[in-house]
Order: structure tokens, then C-alpha cells, then sequence
């Protein structure tokens, strides 16, 4: 892959996005179908943060083509020996390590299958991601069918599955590449990893370790383990209208919505004990702290679950919950203070950025979430969220995780989308939420 060839296709990926169909893409009904326009208002949204909306889908077009997609030129973070994907580097362009863990292997193969089947069916992409699954299929799967954490660059055994979010990750690049190419192995080894996922996060046993921070006593509930679940479920039912893998992703809908999210403080707890309650505080360590971005998150992914099923319940609830996270997580900085949306330790805190670089990380995600609310309902406070939120975050590029696989090329694969939908209907919303 060569940077010349990158930037030189940004006017007919610009074409190929918005003048053929997709496949299955987020925000779509099972079938593959998009939803139509409203009969029952005639509002029209024609510009987002002071851009037109072809303007604002050309200027993530050209984010992802120009910005984000030269950081992966050439053989430095992509692997043309052994295959695979090395995203840690020190500012003097050399490697911090050179193991390959699990959670960026997934990630990376469903980057460049995602490049592959939305942008232009160009074959180098599929050749990434191909030669990241031979690497994963001959060196990192266990005996149990589990993805191992860590192989050395060659592909050597260095630590178990102990990071389970990287086989949501496997599962996620492996049903992408399927969608693309019909591979049938693909499709089975995706599925039989979501079941094998599930087999342990409902274990009593079960305690988080090796994955988004410290471990945790057995039987715990983590919002993070039903929302990346969910990133990968959503995509995967609608590409195979698996059974199991819809129930799943409603397990993990009912999980957010039910009982982590508390309406009546306006919080989704990001910890649960195990019948599904909050924590009592506790002076030892903090258990009821709420992630700005994870909530953040499981907002979107709870909407776009429910458009693919329809459930206009659930989408609303999830809006109310992105909406109530945003009020609550944002931090305005002011005399020259940090902004943005961050964590905080209870119910009753007050956000503080206590990372500027995860706080940026988090705008990407609030960026969909807005975009998204934006498209259905042309909420006001959606449009203000996403002005706010698109302008802070461009406000230091140089802070956008370019070196990650998951959040900020999604936002730019996933925006262009959005925007684009609503350009072909004329900036009116949708009819999802109509009665």
C-alpha cells in the first residue's frame, strides 16, 4: 500500500459511497432495506455545524482519506510478512513491542474488510484483511476455541484468552469479511465465537480480567462487555439472520437498557453486582462510576440494534439515554480548560477530564450518536450536540487516536453513511419513529 494511492482515490471514493449500494449497512432494517421518508413532518435539516451536507460528508471523506488512512501506509503497522497488525509505535517511528494482541488483530481485519465492502471492493484491502485472518486462524486460536490475548509477531504463544473483548473483535472482523466475500468458514467461526463469548460472560465465574481496565469479583456486569458485544452482534444478524445471534444482541439490549441505565438518576452504571444492581459506595475502590464514553456507545449501538429490528421503544430509551450521558459527561472548558465528554465517579460527581487524549477518543463516538438521533427525530438538541462536539474535536486534530482500529475510523466510515442518507432524503428525517 502506498500513500500516493490513498489520497489519489479520495474523488471516486467520494462517488463510490454515495452512487452505489451498500451491503448491510449500520442503521439499516434486517432485510438490508433504508428506511424512507416521513409523511408527518416537513422539517428539513440542510447543514450540520455550518457545512451543507454534502460538504460535511466530503469533509469526512476526505478525514478518512488524507488523515487517517496514510497513518497505515506501507509495512509499519500492517504486517506484509507474517500478517496482522502492530498499532504501538514510539515517536521515532520504531515499535514499543512487536506482540500482536488480539483486540487490534479483530479490529484490524474488520477495518480493511469494512474498506473493502463499503469503499470500492478495492482488492489490496481485502488482501489486509485476508492475510490477517490466515495469520489468527494458524496461530491464535486455542484448543476450546477461544483467540488467544498475545503471540509474538510470528505468531508464538505469549498469554491465553484472557482479554475477551479481542474475540468480539475476531467476531466483528470475521462476520465483515464474510459480508464481503460469502467466505463460509468466515460465517462459522464468527458465530461459534459469539456463542463461545457468551458461554462466559454469563458465567457466575466470570470476572473481567485482561480487558478495559482492572478485573473484577465474580458475577460482576459490565457495560462495556454487553456494549462491544453488541458493536459486533448488530452487524453480524443482519448479514446472517442468525437466530442465536439475535437472541444474543437482545440479551445485550435488554442488559443496557434495562437494568444499566437508570433513568431516574440519568446514569448508566458502568459496574453492576450479580443480580444486576448498583453497587453500594464503597471506600476501597470505585464501583459506581459512569463512562461518558461507554454510555456514549451503548446508546448508538442500542439505536442501531433498533433499526435493524424496528423497535421503536428501545431506540427512544437509548436516545433519552445518549442525550441524558451527554448533560451529564461533557465538561465545557473554560479560561483555556479541557472539553469534553469523560467519566465520572458516582451518580451525583461532576465530570473532569482526567485524559485529554481518552476524552477525544470519545468524540468520535459521540459524533454517531448525534448523527444518528439527528437523522431520525432532527432534534434540536441533537444538532447542538453534534456542532458542539464536531467542533471541539477538530479544534486539536493532532489528539485524534489515529493509531487505534475500532473508534475513529468508524466515526469516519460511519458518518459519510448517515449524511449520505440523509442527503437522498432531501434532509428531511426519516419515517422510523413515525406512529
Amino acid at each position: 500500500m502506498h500513500r500516493r494511492s490513498f489520497l489519489g482515490s479520495l474523488a471516486a471514493q467520494s462517488l463510490l459511497l454515495t452512487g452505489t449500494p451498500y451491503l448491510w449497512a449500520m442503521g439499516e432494517k434486517q432485510n438490508g432495506e433504508n428506511y424512507g421518508v416521513t409523511t408527518e413532518s416537513s422539517t428539513k435539516v440542510t447543514e450540520l455545524a455550518g457545512m451543507s451536507l454534502e460538504e460535511m460528508r466530503d469533509f469526512h471523506l476526505k478525514d478518512l482519506w488524507e488523515g487517517y488512512m496514510p497513518y497505515w501506509d506501507g509495512t509499519i503497522r500492517v504486517d506484509e510478512k507474517y500478517g496482522g497488525f502492530m498499532p504501538y509505535l514510539k515517536e521515532d517511528g520504531t515499535h514499543v513491542d512487536t506482540i500482536k494482541r488480539m483486540y487490534y488483530q479483530g479490529r484490524g481485519i474488520w477495518v480493511f474488510s469494512y474498506l473493502y465492502n463499503h469503499f470500492g471492493k478495492e482488492k489490496r484491502f481485502l488482501e489486509v484483511a485476508r492475510k490477517g485472518i490466515d495469520f489468527i486462524y494458524k496461530h491464535c486460536r486455542d484448543e476450546n476455541g477461544y483467540w488467544l490475548s498475545e503471540v509474538t509477531r510470528e505468531g508464538k504463544y505469549l498469554r491465553p484468552s484472557e482479554n475477551i473483548y479481542g474475540d468480539m473483535y475476531v467476531a466483528m472482523g470475521l462476520g465483515e469479511y464474510y459480508e464481503g466475500t460469502g467466505d463460509e468458514k468466515a460465517r462459522e467461526v464468527c458465530i461459534d465465537t459469539c456463542h463461545k463469548v457468551t458461554e462466559r460472560i454469563v458465567s457466575a465465574e466470570y470476572m473481567h480480567l485482561g480487558g478495559h481496565g482492572a478485573g473484577n469479583e465474580p458475577g460482576t456486569k459490565r457495560l462495556g462487555t454487553w456494549q462491544h458485544f453488541l458493536s459486533a452482534l448488530t452487524p453480524i444478524a443482519r448479514q446472517t439472520d442468525d437466530y442465536g445471534v439475535k437472541m444474543m444482541a437482545r440479551m445485550c439490549v435488554i442488559n443496557i437498557l434495562e437494568r444499566h441505565w437508570h433513568p431516574e438518576l440519568g446514569v448508566c452504571f458502568e459496574q453492576l453486582d450479580d443480580q444486576f444492581q448498583p453497587y453500594r459506595p464503597d471506600p476501597t475502590r470505585n464501583n459506581r462510576a459512569i463512562s461518558g464514553w461507554h454510555s456514549i456507545q451503548a446508546a448508538w449501538m442500542c439505536m442501531d440494534d433498533a433499526l435493524r429490528t424496528g423497535h421503536k421503544a428501545n431506540f427512544m430509551t437509548a436516545l433519552e439515554m445518549g442525550r441524558q450521558s451527554l448533560e451529564k459527561c461533557w465538561v465545557d472548558g473554560k479560561d483555556g480548560g479541557e472539553s469534553g465528554l469523560d467519566s465520572i465517579s458516582n451518580p451525583e460527581a461532576k465530570p473532569s477530564i482526567t485524559s485529554r487524549y481518552s476524552a477525544w477518543g470519545a468524540l468520535d463516538d459521540a459524533m454517531v450518536f448525534t448523527l444518528l438521533a439527528i437523522e431520525h427525530t432532527h432534534a434540536p438538541w441533537a444538532m447542538h450536540w453534534y456542532k458542539k462536539v464536531f467542533e471541539t474535536s477538530y479544534s486539536h486534530k493532532e489528539r485524534m487516536i489515529r493509531e487505534g482500529l475500532l473508534h475513529h475510523p468508524r466515526r469516519l466510515f460511519l458518518a459519510p453513511q448517515i449524511i449520505g442518507r440523509m442527503i437522498e432524503r432531501g434532509g428531511k428525517v426519516s419515517n422510523f419513529c413515525d406512529t
